[in-house]
């Protein structure tokens, strides 16, 4: 088969993450056996980093086939070939979201269509390819293997998408936080959350041990997903779609509102037609940078839970933002009807711990340009009618790329 992977990232770090990837597609044979190209989707204005910065040339780079670079200033040639293929100029910028990754990811697809390739892997610049093992106090580590875990799922079950498990963080959610929240706090902000999410709930900002996840036993099956309250629930890394699936409107492309976050989330949302696989490939996500020693093979004997670091909440508070930006299109899409109770719900719950998360968390001030977490909230709801309608007709302009001949 003709593999693409293509990794989002805005550090230029990223380069050791790939190199641990063609490690591991190496010890399995998998550049023998298909064909394996990189695409490198990156954002300069993330670290403020140049172009060169993204170039991949290490000594490993070889492995692959060829190598593609998809930045800000790629962007325009892209929105033109959409709109020579009838796309709306103003969805064609949409589809192609110049800074960021969730949209731009598109791009890829883009490139994988025009180059042939079967299926796209996408792959995060904070995860490494081994697995985190827990019994008790103590942990060790494994690799799965990665390709042919995804390969499977095309060959043997005709996935359209597929993807793997992850340890370590399941969101940039740091322990920290236990000792700068309230519990009251940090129930209240859960309990607002979860109105408009897959995975939060009343628990997720009080108990550490269900911030970080560790695998307990080898026992990895592959299995179908089936809808869910409104989704077929997928991860946003370490995933693979087939290329002719996205093409033929079975896979939607990738869409969020400026400004937000979780595209895996509203991508899950839009599974309904798609055969969706999980599979063994299993990652670790080093959400915060603190296990950078796995990359030079040095792996912790211990997970460490610091009570001070300024990165990690201010990372936190970031992506707070990008949840409480992408609530409203998540009940708009999931409630239809019941979208404005719903809005009501998590508004009141938000209130209730306005003030008290504010004060708790200072850095909240300068991301949320001096509002409370429910002035941002609405601002984003007041566009939820707006970007329900951009969605949708980005799903219906995108299906006119594969028509032309």
């Amino acid at each position: 088969m003709k593999i693409l992977l293509a990794i989002t990232t805005g550090r230029s770090n990223f380069k050791d993450t790939l190199d641990l990837l063609v490690k591991n597609f190496s010890a399995y044979g998998h550049f023998e056996n298909n064909c394996v190209g990189v695409a490198v989707n990156y954002d300069c204005y993330f670290l403020n980093l140049k172009d060169e910065d993204f170039v991949y040339n290490t000594k490993l780079s070889k492995k692959f086939f060829e190598k593609i670079y998809i930045g800000q200033k790629h962007v325009s040639k892209y929105i033109e070939l959409m709109k020579k293929r009838g796309v709306d100029e103003g969805i064609a910028i949409i589809l192609s979201q110049s800074t960021g990754y969730s949209n731009k990811k598109n791009l890829v697809y883009l490139e994988a269509y025009k180059r042939g390739y079967d299926i796209v892997l996408f792959w995060d610049d904070d995860e490494y390819p081994y697995v985190c093992m827990i019994d008790g106090e103590n942990i060790s580590w494994m690799q799965t293997d990665i390709l042919g875990a995804h390969l499977l799922a095309y060959k043997k079950y005709s996935a359209d998408v597929a993807f793997g498990f992850f340890t370590g963080y399941a969101s940039p959610i740091p322990s920290v936080l236990n000792f700068r929240l309230t519990k009251k706090t940090a129930i209240g902000l859960g309990d607002a959350l979860s109105v408009a999410s897959d995975v939060v709930n009343k628990d997720t900002f009080v108990d550490i041990n269900k911030i970080f996840v560790g695998l307990k036993c080898e026992n990895l099956d592959i299995k179908e997903i089936e809808m869910v309250d409104g989704g077929k629930w997928v991860s946003g890394g370490n995933i693979s779609v087939s290329v002719r699936s996205v093409m033929n409107g079975i896979v939607p492309p990738f869409y969020t509102p400026s400004s937000t976050r979780a595209d895996d989330t509203i991508l899950s949302m839009g599974l309904e037609r798609a055969r969706v696989m999980q599979i063994p490939a299993g990652i670790f996500h080093d959400a915060f940078g603190e296990y950078d020693g796995i990359k030079t093979g040095i792996f912790p004997i211990k997970i460490e839970r610091r009570k001070k670091n300024n990165y990690q909440v201010q990372r936190f508070c970031s992506a707070l933002k990008g949840w409480l930006g992408y609530a409203p299109i998540f009940l708009r899409i999931k409630s239809q009807g019941l979208f404005r109770v719903n809005v009501k719900k998590m508004l009141k719950k938000i209130l209730i711990i306005d003030d008290a998360l504010s004060c708790e968390l200072p850095e909240l001030k300068k991301i949320f340009n001096k509002q409370k977490a429910s002035s941002v909230f609405n601002g984003f709801v007041a566009r939820a009618d707006r970007d329900y309608i951009l969605m949708q007709k980005s799903y219906e302009e995108w299906k006119k790329i594969s028509k032309v001949k």
